[in-house]
């Protein structure tokens, strides 16, 4: 469908219909009403009469099969209206988005730029062009599963294939048809980007996007530039399914097993159900996966009151991997002005996501003091525990490999976008953080930019190397990178080696200050010790130095750390 076919769709018209339909079953119910009471007459008896009221019955019959038919027609009327209005709302606001910005929108969904005059540069004109397509296609699609769905309701109408379901009266037909006369929401972009994820969610009105949700959660609840809450409340959706799965699975492995020797019964030969073994041990760990998952979101309910507080799924993969993954969101990261995302390391798997989401919210409720403090109280923070790849289980040789860094990369980076693009706000502040052997991979999704670098801080703590020397190799501002490192850290031992790139705190980025110290509030704060106490709150709930030095790059008051 090309754009002047949206932009001529008759809503009216479709009222219209929608209008006339209602009169038209309201009409039918009249008149199986006035033949169900003329039946009734009191002495009217005779073959006649019982030849009259057969006839009544198929008379009424066939009407009962007209409502079901205008049920559904009148529904498919009703929701093709109400997609097109929001359709025709949404071309409008991306062609006078285009029109301001100097680029124009062709009949066939080209855009292609005929005037800049206001824009800083070449770039941002081109990806401003690239994000207006995007949108466009999207509408197009979007007009193009309307149409095709309300030509299947009507060519199901008109064959007789609108089923009554067995209702005996007007009512109950016209409520039967309409649960057939609905359109479907279409699927989205096979291997799309976050900004085409999101353009398709924008071109859905709200009753589809409820029925994804609700219908196809899978769809959505891992799809980078999907918006948050949509995106939790899918993933919350998948986890009886998952659950379910799950059980099926073990309880199926479990019953191959229960006659299995503990090994080998010959010294130094495999097991022979050691594959079946191991992959039960698998399906264990991910429902218990799925239980710390319920946990935390029950510990920290939404607040419809206070979006910055409880907990959102944005994440939940318990199928790609040998390990499930996850990212929990504390607070609204649509709304956000500020957003850190933080990348664990070696041996974190869900069962750590409790602890990342405490040190998440330790950071959002410091990084908000802060901005309360600069006089800056308006400004939203939320903080992201990220594990959508898999890290080394344990130090040795697969934690000494940048593999798992490289395969967890680019879903990063995926992720630093969808944020972006997801945003309300026009350029929301990203800061990520990357941790041990997550820094590594943080630092390789920075140089994987893709369509444009939505990071504008980083900071590096606890790290064996970011294959990097400076901030422009991580496509950041200058002075916008930052590392941190304990002094009896043991990770100073893989730096030696040179896998990851050069010790991080030997390059040009800024070293922050992890040792006691007041701050400029009148904190005292403590040191971090070893590899794990960066982000974790003293025994009183302080944020140590490294935490708070962390918490002050999140709110964008780089001024305030301690160098």
């Amino acid at each position: 469908m090309l754009l002047p076919d949206i932009r001529w769709w008759n809503e009216l018209a479709l009222e219209m219909l929608e209008t006339s339909l209602s009169r038209r079953i309201a009409t039918v119910e009249d008149v199986t009403n006035q033949l169900a009471d003329i039946g009734k007459l009191p002495g009217w008896e005779g073959d006649s009469a019982n030849a009259a009221r057969r006839r009544f019955v198929v008379t009424a019959d066939q009407l009962i099969d007209e409502a079901a038919v205008l049920g559904a027609v009148r529904e498919l009327a009703k929701q093709t209206r109400e997609a097109v209005k929001h359709l025709k709302e949404t071309l409008a606001t991306i062609e006078q988005t285009a029109a301001a910005n100097g680029l124009e929108i062709w009949d066939a969904g080209h855009v292609t730029i005929a005037d800049a005059p206001n824009a800083p540069d070449a770039a941002s004109v081109e990806a401003l062009r690239v994000e207006l397509q995007d949108a466009v296609h999207a509408v197009m699609r979007q007009a193009d599963d309307i149409d095709a769905d309300a030509a299947a309701v009507l060519n199901k109408a008109a064959d007789g294939q609108i089923d009554d379901k067995g209702a005996t009266d007007v009512a109950a037909a016209s409520a039967a048809g309409a649960s057939q006369g609905g359109l479907t929401a279409p699927a989205p972009p096979e291997n799309g980007t976050p900004q085409q994820n999101k353009e398709y969610w924008d071109a859905m009105d709200e009753r589809q996007r409820r029925e994804v949700i609700e219908q196809h959660p899978e769809w959505v609840g891992n799809r980078d530039g999907i918006p948050s809450m949509a995106r939790h409340e899918a993933n919350v959706n998948r986890i009886d399914d998952e659950r379910a799965r799950l059980t099926q699975e073990r309880d199926a492995l479990q019953e191959k097993l229960k006659d299995a020797p503990a090994g080998s019964r010959y010294p130094n030969a495999p097991d022979p159900y050691g594959e079946e073994k191991a992959e039960l041990a698998r399906v264990e760990a991910k429902l218990k996966d799925l239980d710390s998952i319920d946990q935390i979101l029950k510990d920290r309910p939404l607040d419809p009151a206070n979006p910055d507080n409880g907990a959102r799924l944005l994440l939940l993969d318990m199928q790609t991997g040998d390990k499930g993954m996850a990212a929990i969101a504390v607070g609204d990261p649509d709304n956000a002005d500020h957003v850190s995302v933080t990348v664990p390391g070696v041996s974190t798997t869900v069962q750590s996501l409790d602890g990342m989401t405490r040190e998440a919210e330790a950071l959002q409720r410091e990084a908000k003091f802060q901005l309360n403090e600069e006089g800056r109280p308006g400004q939203r923070v939320a903080s992201i525990a990220w594990l959508g790849y898999e890290p080394p289980p344990e130090i040795g040789p697969e934690a000494a490999s940048a593999d798992r860094a490289k395969d967890g990369a680019p879903k990063l980076a995926n992720f630093f976008e969808g944020l972006d693009v997801a945003s309300n706000k026009p350029d929301p502040h990203i800061t990520a953080l990357g941790h041990s052997y997550g820094s590594y991979t943080t630092a390789l999704a920075l140089q994987d930019s893709g369509r444009g670098q939505p990071v504008d801080d980083a900071v590096f703590y606890g790290s064996p190397g970011i294959n990097a020397n400076d901030e422009p190799d991580l496509g950041l501002p200058q002075g916008r990178g930052y590392v941190m490192r304990a002094p009896d850290d043991p990770i100073t031992l893989a730096d030696g080696f040179g896998t990851f790139g050069p010790d991080p705190v030997t390059t040009k980025l800024e070293q922050l200050s992890v040792a006691e110290t007041t701050t400029k509030d009148g904190v005292h704060r403590e040191d971090s010790n070893g590899h794990s106490e960066y982000p974790r709150p003293s025994a009183d709930g302080t944020l140590r130095t490294a935490g708070y030095n962390m918490a002050v790059i999140i709110a964008g008051l780089p001024e305030l750390a301690v160098r």
